[in-house]
């Protein structure tokens, strides 16, 4: 969810080591570009350590690892389903003693009860990080095309008489994928049947999509080389804020089903971690407000900590921002977290991708 300039991410990494000889290392499994570099430094600094960040493009990659055990990751940052498949005998409970920014500081009422419903239990073993939800971005130098897909929502990645020549492009995550034609054709995200992967692989077999991408897909749209793209909800503010810096003309938009996934990603101690007390000490960092609230202006997601979405709201340079466009995954009245479907399921849903793509 996050993943955009991995290779500079790694560059980065490889200077500060090469510079940087001291104190222990707080290894973090993470996605790409997913925390400010600025944050990490300033923990490095704080604490006398080296922060090493390898980074994924999925949460299965990011299982992959975990289970793996070759590397001792201190620190993971993957989403809501994963949390859940992880905490069976992947994941130690957080010891919330060396937590008090968790005690005092309050998450999301919505953020809270969706956790409370969906994965019971996983709060011993997990914090939020950032939420969001999947959107539809497109390109506004299209006459009337954000009307139309207002009007239609889901189903302009499905109907190609809708969209006649337009460049329509989709995300390449199968659970993503599936969830997309799961919301068009009004089923349950969490209830997913060999006969729905049937009727959705027909139904996706039956498009021509332009492009299949991932972060490439917001920089497509944005400079007017594809037309409408699945996004996740802080990418498309990824790109607003770059636009923004950069003082861009902004020729592009993006419309938040009400139907829709709501996703949260979220910090946890993998069981290979050999720094434990010094990976508490990194989430309790990164809750802090001042530094919550800075991690939100570098990425661009919605923060979970109510605080620092005040503080967003009352900063001048996000306010209008904010009141103008589609930001706030708690506004979502029919959001549905992604339950863990299990490994069976999963290998399923990959080989359904690459039918299709193939």
């Amino acid at each position: 969810m996050k993943k955009i300039i991995a290779f500079v991410l790694i560059m980065t990494s490889m200077l500060v080591l090469s510079g940087c000889n001291r104190g222990p290392v707080l290894n973090v499994l993470n996605w790409s570009y997913y925390i400010s570099e600025d944050l990490v430094a300033k923990f490095e600094e704080e604490f006398n350590v080296r922060v090493v960040i390898d980074p994924v493009d999925t949460n299965e990659a990011m299982y992959a690892k975990i289970n793996a055990k070759t590397t001792n990751f201190d620190i993971a940052i993957p989403s809501d389903y994963m949390v859940h498949k992880l905490k069976e005998g992947l994941l130690m409970e957080l010891d919330f003693d060396k937590l008090p920014n968790y005690a005092s500081n309050k998450f999301d009422t919505k953020l809270e009860e969706m956790r409370d419903d969906y994965f019971e239990g996983n709060q011993n073993y997990a914090v939020p990080y950032f939420w969001g939800s999947l959107g539809i971005m497109y390109n506004d130098r299209v006459n009337g095309l954000g009307t139309l897909i207002e009007e239609h929502e889901w189903e302009v990645f499905f109907n190609p008489q809708l969209t006649n020549d337009l460049k329509v492009t989709m995300y390449n995550s199968s659970r993503d994928e599936i969830a997309t034609a799961q919301l068009y054709l009004g089923y349950n995200l969490n209830e997913v049947t060999t006969a729905q992967l049937t009727e959705i692989e027909t139904l996706l077999k039956a498009q021509n999509y332009f492009a299949w991408g991932a972060d490439n897909l917001k920089e497509m749209v944005a400079v007017g080389n594809a037309d409408i793209a699945l996004v996740y909800s802080g990418d498309f503010f990824d790109m607003l804020y770059a636009s923004m810096e950069d003082e861009d003309e902004i020729l592009y938009n993006m419309i938040v089903p009400n139907d829709n996934n709501i996703w949260f990603d979220a910090m946890v101690i993998p069981t290979t971690a050999q720094n434990t007390d010094l990976a508490h000490e990194f989430i309790n960092f990164m809750l802090e407000h001042e530094n919550a609230y800075e991690n939100a202006q570098a990425i661009g997601y919605c923060p979970p900590l109510t605080s620092a979405y005040q503080a967003m709201l009352s900063n001048e340079d996000y306010t209008d921002v904010i009141t103008t466009y589609p930001y706030y995954p708690g506004t979502i009245t029919n959001g549905m977290v992604y339950r863990d479907l299990g490994h069976d399921m999963y290998q399923k849903m990959e080989l359904l991708l690459n039918n299709v793509k193939g």
